[in-house]
Order: structure tokens, then sequence, then C-alpha cells
């Protein structure tokens, strides 16, 4: 059995954790810097633990976990595990996932979630999770698109710049407020948003893209570009209820991925909801092929 030693992480260590999301999430495009933004601005109330393991020095895998701020569920709670392919089936999961759920119960915890790939479902149903929603990862050439659809009447396109962070958020969490899943989603705290989303290295706000009407807010794409690597991930398509069905989702998509084309991005990055029949349809006229599936997987911690 190999040996390893598990610790705290730092942020020094993120560019090793990217690494390691590079193989074990190969869809997973963000840069160095908004990875170290993710570990510097991990929202206070959610009372996270983040741990690495080492063998020989060498960090192998590591983890988090905390209380979901973003939901009402008392007790909903996040937990994540990478480890290197070439150390699985050596106990360094495990360790991590013992270390987290512990910590979780001590913070008030009941109900974890995590997510596998069709890899490591087996070691998670053995861990004790029971499987939840499952999300579509899929990729586009944004260079290579269908035809602009025809922009519908009353509404304007701008670049995701020409609003406030207020009206952002506001968007945000009226939105996404019956996204598909398995916690309900009650909006991101403004300060959380700021941090996290607004002010992300990655988030390109030209090539994100708002739909105006009669001078309101009611749709936007953002889009996160890594200008290093040529690769893009969406955080998120949202559209107010009663907008929806007009179009409105499919344009801007379309005009936010030739914006990315001509920010030098090649391969465009998106997940969905199984569930999420109208945007699914959405990616697959754009072109999306389908790259991983991952399940949600859940459990009772009381």
């Amino acid at each position: 059995m190999t040996e390893f030693t598990i610790r705290e992480s730092a942020v020094e260590d993120v560019p090793e954790f990217a690494r390691i999301r590079a193989v074990v999430f190969p869809w997973q495009g963000a840069s160095v810097a908004n990875q170290v933004n993710w570990f510097r601005n991990a929202a206070p109330a959610a009372k996270a633990l983040r741990l690495c393991a080492e063998v020989d020095g060498r960090i192998v895998g590591f983890g988090n976990c905390g209380l979901n701020v973003t939901t009402s569920q008392v007790g909903a709670c996040d937990v994540g595990v990478a480890v290197l392919p070439e150390f699985r089936g050596r106990g360094i999961g495990g360790a991590l996932l013992d270390r987290f759920e512990e910590h979780l119960r001590s913070v008030g915890g009941l109900r974890a979630r995590g997510s596998s790939d069709d890899t490591s479902l087996d070691w998670v149903k053995k861990r004790g999770y029971e499987l939840g929603a499952s999300e579509r990862y899929s990729v586009v050439d944004p260079r290579v698109l269908p035809p602009l659809p025809a922009t519908p009447d009353g509404v304007t396109v701008v670049p995701l710049a020409e609003i406030t962070p207020e009206e952002a958020h506001r968007l945000d969490t009226a939105a996404f407020a019956d996204e598909p899943g398995d916690v309900p989603y009650d909006g991101m705290p403004f300060e959380d948003f700021m941090a996290r989303i607004w002010n992300s290295p990655d988030l390109d706000k030209h090539v994100s893209v708002v739909a105006i009407v009669d001078g309101m807010a009611v749709s936007s794409v953002l889009l996160d570009v890594n200008r290093e690597t040529g690769w893009s991930i969406s955080s998120g398509t949202g559209t107010l209820p009663a907008y929806r069905g007009r179009g409105i989702a499919k344009l801007l998509k379309s005009v936010s991925l030739r914006r990315a084309a001509e920010a030098g991005v090649t391969a465009a990055y998106t997940s969905n909801d199984y569930s999420n029949a109208p945007m699914l349809a959405i990616n697959d006229w754009l072109g999306y092929r389908v790259t991983d599936t991952q399940w949600a997987c859940l459990k009772d911690l009381a």
C-alpha cells in the first residue's frame, strides 16, 4: 500500500490542483488565475475545508467541502475529491472523503452532494452515496456555427459590460431559481457573486452578452475565456421565465460563441442537466458534441 500524507491546502498548491483537474476533468478549462480566485474567495459562511494528499512530496489528489450557501435547504453541503488515475485504489480518495464528511457533520452538514463520472460510480456507491441528477458536458468549435438566428422583436443584445453587477446579480437569482438539479438554487449572496463571478479573471464581459427588453435585462450568457489555451466554458445561460420560448437564449448563445471565436476560442465547453430539454436542443442545434457525463452523488450525513 502506497504511503501518503494528507494536509490542509494552501493557495500555493493551486497550480498543482490545476494540473490534476486537467486530467480528471478534461472539460475544465479555467485558468490557474481563476482557480486561485476560487480558492481565495470561498464564502466564509460555507465553512470550507480544503485538503490535499501527497506521495513522496508530490500532490496526487485534493478536494474540498463546505456548506451550500446558495440554497435555503437546511444542511445542504458540497464535497469533491479528485485523485490522479495512477494513484487510485490506494485509499487516498477514501481518506480525503472521510475527513470531509467528518468536517461537514461538525459544521451542520446534513446531506452531502458531490459528482462522479461513470468510471467512479461503483466507488461512490460503496461509500454510501446514491445517484441523483445527471449532467451532460459538451463542446463546440465556435468558428463553425449555423447561421445567426433572427433577433426577436423588441430585443437588444449588448455586452455584459454594459449592465451593472447589481442587474446581473438580480438576473442570475431570478433566472436560475428553477434550474434543474437535486438542490434548489435560491441565489448567491451579492458579495460572493462579485468575488467569484463578476470579478473572476476568466469572465469576459465583452464575449458574455445580455438581452435587453424595455430597458430590463431579461436573459444572459456568461462565458469564461482562457486565452492561454483557447478554451471557454459557459458559467450560465439564464432567461427570466416570462421571456422564455422566444428564441432569446438561442440568439444570445449564437452571438456569444461568435464573439468567443473572435477572441481566439477554438473549443467552447458547456454543461446542462439532462432534463433541461430546451437548452439541450439549443446546444444540439449549435453543433455541440457530448464529451462527458457527470452524476450527482448524494449522501445523508445525519
